[in-house]
């Protein structure tokens, strides 16, 4: 019979590898839980991008505040991504390194985290994961926060990849117009409804034709901590306008890109590969009075 001390080494390589696999596949994923920040966060760089009033009331130890703001870079008067150039500054100016683990957070069911995680994916960086729920599910797990503000990170020199991913996950105008045309192609409208509906009262108001309509709120469950519904859920709301494909292109969008973001967060996780934020959304489309708008509950 072996003795333990002989099974030992091998139990202890076996319980090694398990928990390995397990932080991989956490890393893999867009969300990961407080129990795991919690668990890891010494070795993560915590971004913080609720308002600055909720940062300074409490966060969690060693997160730095990141203002929305700094995401974005008006252009021609729409508030637009800065692009790669733009956002490497961003992070080199916060101190962020390549090889940095970063998990974003906030404390509107990562409404703005959702922003920063598209803008890191476009430059391709290797580890960033969204803290599913925020600071709320953060709060009601019991885990600490505090006032106080971390020393500020050295400046860095954030190197920007050969090659990024902007054209693959954003749309632009053309691309949109075609997608009208194109049954292929799924434009979803992320407003509320009202928005989505219009009022014809107003010049320029309601939706791109054939636009489907999805409120970005369905995906947070506020009677779960924030956190993003369950996938099955949202699998079956979906399917209920007809998005069911994880193949097909679709292009989200909203009044700025805000809200847009997290929408396209939510399709990622659930496996949809083909999605594009269509960043100048509805604030560039509605001025051009050229184009085409539709007004009531049908695409």
């Amino acid at each position: 019979m072996l003795k333990f001390k002989t099974l030992l080494p091998v139990f202890t390589f076996v319980l090694f590898a398990f928990s390995f696999q397990v932080l991989a596949k956490t890393e893999s994923t867009i969300f990961v839980s407080t129990e795991w920040v919690n668990e890891h966060q010494d070795k993560l760089v915590l971004i913080d991008l609720s308002s600055q009033s909720s940062y300074q009331k409490f966060h969690l130890p060693n997160a730095i505040w990141v203002n929305y703001d700094w995401l974005i870079r008006p252009q021609n008067g729409l508030a637009l991504s800065g692009g790669a150039d733009y956002m490497t500054m961003v992070l080199s100016e916060l101190g962020i390194q390549n090889q940095d683990h970063i998990v974003i957070y906030d404390d509107m069911g990562n409404l703005d985290a959702s922003r920063l995680y598209w803008e890191l994916k476009k430059l391709q960086h290797p580890k960033v994961n969204i803290m599913d729920g925020g600071t709320v599910s953060w709060v009601l797990n019991g885990y600490k926060v505090t006032q106080t503000v971390p020393k500020r990170l050295a400046k860095s020199v954030y190197r920007q990849p050969k090659t990024n991913l902007t054209d693959a996950l954003t749309a632009d105008q053309p691309e949109v117009l075609a997608a009208i045309k194109d049954r292929n192609t799924i434009l979803l409208d992320i407003r509320t409804e009202a928005e989505y509906i219009g009022n014809r009262k107003q010049q320029r108001s309601g939706h791109i034709p054939t636009a489907v309509w999805f409120d970005w709120t369905l995906a947070v469950n506020a009677y779960d901590g924030f956190k993003q519904d369950k996938a099955q859920a949202l699998l079956n709301q979906l399917a209920q306008i007809n998005i069911q494909d994880k193949n097909q292109p679709i292009i989200v969008y909203c009044n700025s890109g805000h809200r847009a973001a997290r929408s396209v967060i939510m399709l990622e996780s659930l496996g949809f590969s083909n999605v594009k934020l269509y960043d100048a959304s509805m604030q560039e489309y509605a001025i051009d009075e050229t184009l085409p708008l539709t007004l009531g509950k049908q695409p």
